[in-house]
């Protein structure tokens, strides 16, 4: 399996809130080591939309940080390049955000 290589200055950057938030979610979706959490973009409405997934595909960009993995589709990659996924953690919620 290839996956997409992206240059480190072109990369979503994860912030370490987002990557705990990222093995939370896998944990609690009793994945594998090597699930995580997917990005893509909707082909109908342009979106963006993400779900875990249990590897990533095969023209996945994968992210990596403090453990947690994140793949971009190649449509994905090329929107999110130069941005960074956050997170906001509290015992109420956890949600993600973009930023850059």
């Amino acid at each position: 399996m290839q996956h997409l290589l992206v240059g480190k200055s072109d990369m979503l950057r994860m912030t370490k809130d987002a990557a705990t938030l990222v093995c939370d979610l896998t944990q609690q979706a009793q994945s594998s080591a090597a699930a995580g959490l997917r990005i893509v973009v909707d082909p109908v409405h342009h979106s963006l939309s993400m779900g875990i997934a249990r590897a990533p595909s095969p023209d996945d960009a994968v992210i990596t940080r403090d453990g947690a993995r994140v793949f971009l589709s190649r449509p994905a990659a090329g929107r999110l390049h130069q941005r960074t996924l956050r997170a906001e953690l509290s015992p109420e919620r956890s949600l993600f955000f973009l930023d850059g």
